[in-house]
């Protein structure tokens, strides 16, 4: 996932959301554009994070609005149509248009290979809301189709998110815009090692053959990931913005991603056990530090220091496994709690670990009986 930028997160709040429609003129390095969304958070100085119809959220300094006007239209996102129409208008020539019944995919690679996204999408969605729904929460249906934008090749895609990521843009195969709502990625049938060579594959049982084998395992669970974040964002589990701790963002995604090579598309278990991750745990247990559990629940650090983000990955998803099996209403009630935070409010570390004791009690307590789970797992 990529994270937003937290410049903005400086200003002072004034004002909470409000279902007016708000119609900007804007002027950044591209130029003045005009855009139209719902106001969700106002600072005093005039700054404002706006959702727009698309549903991109605008962080806006008071110097880049030009010009402001409300009125008296609800707020109402794009339809799927409309936002089709929106992408193809801001992409490159060749980019065509799949639609499934809750995602719009933007894509320039091979029909079949869109067709085989969308397939792989919709039954992420199905299992997610199910999955939920069984353990006693309800969520709600995106206001928005979900948009994925599937590149021809690495170099295309690399072209595109670079301004997204940087550097690391040439390790990344995929990810989740915070700020687009967006997932980005390319045609992953022609990845080094999972293809043979000789371009796009648009026959979409070789499509299925060449993805569920072991050398696609990393490949489809990336997809499965950042489409997790996507779902998470949007269906009343999490709010985009808000301090939402990474180890149950991350935590969730990887829980989320586990493969199932007796799929024809790489993934159908959701809640299995994630070997790669679970290998990375049992490895990481002897020099796990006491305070451990508490570093993980009160700070993001970990995640963010090259040298110890496989570990914090590894426990994240360890913790998730542990909690859904074994504190399973205890931690839907804490994730609740987690999706009522607003847009911009930040928690102090004391703040977070609060929060967690009070749905699970002492923390002590509670490491001893997760590493004692985490030991029999296998």
């Amino acid at each position: 996932m990529q994270h937003f930028g937290r410049a903005i997160a400086l200003l002072l709040v004034a004002s909470t959301s409000l279902e007016a429609m708000e119609s900007l003129i804007v002027r950044q390095e591209e130029g003045e554009r005009h855009v139209e969304g719902r106001l969700l958070v106002e600072a005093r100085d005039g700054g404002m994070l706006l959702l727009a119809r698309d549903g991109t959220i605008w962080a806006l300094q008071p110097e880049e609005i030009v010009k402001r006007s409300s009125d008296d239209r609800p707020y109402a996102p794009l339809k799927a149509d409309e936002l089709s129409k929106k992408l193809l208008e801001e992409l490159p020539a060749g980019f065509r248009i799949h639609q499934t019944v809750h995602y719009t995919i933007c894509y320039n690679t091979t029909p079949a290979y869109a067709q085989w996204c969308g397939s792989l999408y919709e039954r992420l969605y199905r299992g997610f809301f199910n999955y939920w729904k069984t353990r006693g929460w309800v969520l709600t249906e995106p206001d928005y189709p979900l948009v994925a934008l599937v590149f021809d090749t690495r170099d295309s895609f690399a072209n595109y998110s670079r301004n997204d990521l940087g550097d690391s843009v040439d390790s990344i195969i995929g990810y989740y815009n915070l700020r687009t709502n967006r997932v980005i990625m390319y045609d992953l049938t022609g990845i080094d090692g999972v293809a043979p060579q000789g371009g796009r594959i648009s026959d979409a049982a070789r499509i299925n053959h060449i993805l569920s084998q072991p050398a696609a395992e990393r490949t489809v669970a990336t997809i499965i990931h950042e489409a997790t974040h996507q779902l998470a964002y949007n269906c009343g589990m999490q709010t985009r913005m808000a301090d939402n701790p990474l180890w149950v963002s991350e935590g969730l995604a990887v829980f989320f991603e586990a493969p199932d090579y007796k799929s024809d598309k790489g993934w159908r278990t959701i809640g299995a056990v994630n070997r790669v991750h679970l290998l990375n745990f049992h490895r990481f247990a002897p020099r796990r530090a006491p305070d451990s559990l508490l570093k993980l629940i009160a700070s993001d650090k970990r995640f963010r220091e090259p040298q110890q983000i496989a570990d914090a990955y590894s426990e994240a998803w360890a913790l998730n496994y542990f909690l859904l099996n074994r504190r399973r209403d205890q931690y839907v009630q804490y994730l609740k709690k987690l999706a009522e935070k607003k847009p911009l409010e930040e928690s102090t570390p004391d703040e977070r670990v609060d929060l967690f004791k009070e749905h699970f009690g002492d923390l002590s307590e509670l490491d001893a009986e997760f590493l004692r789970f985490m030991a029999r797992v296998r």
